[in-house]
């Protein structure tokens, strides 16, 4: 006897009734059943934009010579909740045995830290299990490989579970040559990668084939260290793309486990590869104020993938011409965070007296930033030599942030060539301690967009709690 038929599919609109009924996070998880479903549950918005990572919440700075990670805090919509960037909750143990509490990466509302995967928004975090020391690295003949890791979450696919890549990045130099080494291509036609599933709670080696011709040989790889900043990465649509170096990015899909070599649009500078309103951008700097927005254009096929110039203006003439020592907090809110107590760190700061400085009066008020129009400056015809850094892209409008190395954040906005003084870079400790030569130097920086969907794994925090 014939099996019997299938039943015929819901219509989208009593199959998106249904779908309305559930919670956010098996909502998430249905989006990913089929096309069909996604496309029900995207063309009819079911999943809520105040529970996904849709707002930019502000920006965690890394500083030179600092090992706490400070957070630039957006305005707070009159519709959602404060975000702290205080992190120091995440870790076990007595206050006085703190570790360094310093932001290695971000996706998509979660944080990377040394010791474990944190959402401010939700307050809830995982702790990560250590590295086997056994699981190879798989480093080229003659050379020493240094590594970097990057988080990649999708509350989309998967609201409650993560990944962790361990990638490799050019090497500085080669420990000997040998014929083996110079013929070796960079980076290799199989790429062997180290990955951590929040899912299985373990490390795993992973292959990606390279799709396309390498950077160059190591030999003439060598040296092509990246420049500013040392970690630079984003995640877009399936597909995470690393700034290995001062000449190319590595676009590695998750879906078909390959990976691409994409030439970076210039060479030299400065410059930022993030994700904004398309896609992946990257800005650069060339002689302290020429600065050039490009697009990645990778929609077409691997094979089309190319940098489109969206942008290329000297802003030195708008610079804004600010009197330093008269500002203070602007629309956006500096939180200052120091861990230690003064007897456990440098004797030259023993007079800081609190842990944390911010603003608390302001961080309960209300209002929305208009990136458009809010606190605009005018032209200021800048005396002084710019002294501007790449901070990162605005994920949802046509904006780069600017570090002013005299201590304010700036929003260009690229599309009106308008700028905004957002605030402080720097805290009040860290400007008044010198005992650094290269001071107030920012180190890295991550636009921060909160995600109030999903849970992390209890799991992860009960074994590695064993494992303590």
């Amino acid at each position: 006897m014939d099996p019997a038929p299938p039943p015929p599919p819901l219509p989208d609109d009593a199959l998106a009734s249904v779908l309305r009924g559930l919670a956010p996070r098996d909502l998430a998880v249905s989006r990913c059943v089929c096309r069909a479903w996604r496309r029900v549950v995207d063309d009819r918005r079911l999943l809520r934009a105040d529970l996904l990572p849709r707002s930019l919440g502000g920006i965690f700075l890394n500083l030179h010579g600092l090992w706490f990670t400070q957070f630039l805090a957006r305005p707070t919509p009159t519709t959602g909740a404060a975000v702290s960037g205080r992190l120091d909750y995440t870790v076990p143990g007595e206050p006085d045995r703190l570790p360094i509490i310093y932001v290695r990466d971000h996706c998509n509302g979660l944080l990377l830290l040394k010791h474990c995967v944190v959402n401010p928004a939700t307050r809830q975090w995982a702790l990560l299990p250590p590295r086997p020391d056994d699981l190879p690295q798989h480093p080229p003949p003659g050379m020493d490989v240094c590594t970097d890791e990057y988080l990649v979450f999708d509350p989309t696919l998967s609201p409650d579970d993560f990944e962790l890549f361990i990638l490799p990045s050019v090497p500085h130099k080669l420990k000997q040559s040998d014929e083996e080494c110079e013929e070796s291509e960079w980076p290799p036609s199989t790429l062997i990668l180290s990955v951590f599933s929040s899912k299985t709670g373990l490390w795993e080696e992973r292959e990606f084939g390279r799709e396309g011709a390498a950077a160059g040989t190591l030999p003439g790889m060598v040296g092509s260290v990246r420049s500013f900043f040392d970690h630079q990465g984003c995640y877009w649509r399936g597909a995470l793309y690393v700034c290995c170096s001062d000449c190319f990015v590595m676009r590695i899909s998750l879906s078909n486990s390959t990976y691409r070599v994409i030439r970076l649009p210039t060479e030299g500078g400065e410059f930022y590869l993030g994700k904004s309103i398309k896609g992946v951008y990257c800005a650069s700097l060339f002689q302290e104020s020429q600065l050039q927005i490009w697009f990645l254009n990778d929609e077409c096929g691997h094979d089309q993938t190319e940098w489109v110039l969206k942008h290329d203006r000297d802003i030195f003439p708008i610079l804004p011409n600010l009197n330093y020592d008269e500002q203070c907090d602007g629309p956006w809110i500096l939180q200052e965070f120091y861990y230690w107590g003064p007897e456990q760190h440098y004797d030259e700061i023993s007079e800081l007296e609190a842990n944390e400085v911010i603003v608390e009066d302001k961080m309960e008020e209300k209002f929305e930033w208009d990136s458009d129009n809010d606190n605009v400056l005018e032209p200021g015809s800048r005396s002084n030599d710019s002294c501007i850094v790449l901070l990162g892209f605005h994920p949802y409008k046509k904006v780069v942030f600017l570090g002013d190395k005299f201590d304010r954040v700036l929003a260009y906005n690229w599309s009106i060539s308008k700028l905004q003084d957002l605030g402080k870079l720097f805290p009040k400790f860290y400007i008044e301690h010198d005992y650094q030569f290269f001071h107030r130097l920012v180190s890295a920086s991550f636009p921060y967009t909160p995600c109030w969907l999903g849970e992390l794994p209890e799991k992860l925090n009960s074994e590695a709690r064993l494992q303590d």
